[in-house]
């Protein structure tokens, strides 16, 4: 059994590129994404013997892999872009964001009994990540987790791969249910809006990696970390015992995303996506797939709780308000999957006029997810009494 941290190291990386590689060869990893894949390859490594599944190796670098990474993705949010959102796409996304809370305290409280066989009184706390990744998408879920110290990476594992499966349903609703709900959603003048120039996804210019880049982000990052990690552990945690670090790398990131002379630097989401590939491994690593697979159908429940509630509360407010059920839609998606998704339905539904709002809003949950996230975990926690 491989224990020692340099072939540990090495193994992942080479589960990386395996996974990465059969991402862009094959149809059916392209589905499943490059996260399913390192979780899988590394879970069964470490089921079948051949590396270890317990290790301060995988604890050290988890605990580094995820700020660094948050750092990274956030370096690029601009809060000026909401200007490009507009008020009726701000109220859509608020609307979605009280939708997922909602969702999120219901199936808390609705399976808090179940929850509690697995996670003990610790079963408040997944509220948290499925808050931040229905506000802000997969970023946010792997920071609150971190965040809250859930640990337990069998349930983890379980948690991110239904979190994944629940994405081809989701995507189907939205590409199926806005021209059925039209004629019942007639759009009050209060929320029709001009059109606005969409981007030009066709002429994407190739990311440029030069080494000055690579160091100044990688040494920002860095920073940010030691000092967030300062203050807490200095400063914050006389007064706020339980005070989660990533909540002060969440705002220094976005403070320091905010200069020019971040926007300007290549290269920072390929190093992020690179941190948490690195720490999907120590994740697969380090799970149980049989524990795993036992407490999937409680969090299937969970799942489903929150997205019939998100679905109920963002198209039945819309339609009260009566709000073009485009934007409520583009709304859904942009809390649940970010600016990729953004993108790819607008495009593939004609929505030009919606692909700049939808990606700012977007961009807004990467940045709020996290704080959204611990806020409804705690707001759980007071509701169940624990």
């Amino acid at each position: 059994m491989i224990r020692d941290p340099f072939e540990l190291l090495i193994i992942f990386f080479g589960v990386i590129l395996i996974s990465l590689f059969l991402e862009k060869r094959f149809a059916f990893a392209k589905q499943v994404s490059p996260v399913l894949l390192i979780l899988f390859l590394t879970a069964f490594l470490s089921n079948t013997g051949i590396i270890t599944n317990q290790s301060t190796f995988y604890d050290r670098l988890a605990g580094l892999t995820v700020p660094f990474a948050v750092c990274l993705l956030l370096f690029q949010v601009k809060l000026s872009d909401l200007k490009k959102a507009g008020i009726p796409m701000l109220v859509a996304f608020a609307v979605a964001c009280v939708g997922t809370i909602a969702g999120v305290l219901l199936a808390g409280m609705l399976l808090n009994p179940f929850l509690v066989d697995v996670m003990g009184q610790n079963s408040w706390k997944i509220a948290g990540p499925f808050t931040g990744t229905y506000i802000g998408g997969s970023l946010n879920f792997f920071a609150v987790w971190d965040g809250l110290k859930i640990g337990q990476p069998s349930l983890l594992a379980a948690a991110n791969a239904i979190d994944n499966l629940t994405f081809f349903p989701l995507f189907a609703i939205w590409m199926l249910l806005p021209e059925r709900l039209m004629p019942y959603y007639p759009v009050s003048r209060k929320w029709q809006k001009s059109e606005l120039n969409h981007l030009d996804i066709t002429n994407k210019k190739p990311v440029s990696f030069k080494v000055m880049d690579i160091v100044t982000l990688t040494l920002v990052a860095l920073s940010i970390m030691y000092l967030s990690g300062w203050l807490t552990d200095g400063v914050i945690s006389r007064y706020l015992p339980h005070f989660p670090t990533i909540l002060l790398i969440t705002t220094f990131a976005l403070i320091i995303a905010q200069f020019k002379f971040i926007s300007r630097l290549e290269g920072a989401t390929e190093l992020g996506n690179i941190s948490f590939y690195l720490f999907f491994t120590t994740v697969g690593a380090m799970i149980n797939i049989q524990k795993a697979i036992m407490v999937s159908p409680v969090l299937f429940l969970y799942v489903i709780i929150i997205i019939v509630t998100h679905m109920i509360i963002i198209y039945g407010v819309g339609r009260l308000l009566k709000m073009d059920v485009k934007i409520l839609t583009m709304a859904s998606v942009a809390t649940k999957s970010g600016p990729p998704v953004v993108l790819a339905l607008a495009n593939v539904k004609g929505w030009k006029s919606l692909l700049l709002p939808g990606m700012a809003m977007g961009l807004l949950g990467y940045a709020i997810g996290n704080y959204f996230g611990f806020g409804a975990a705690y707001l759980l926690k007071f509701l169940l009494g624990i």
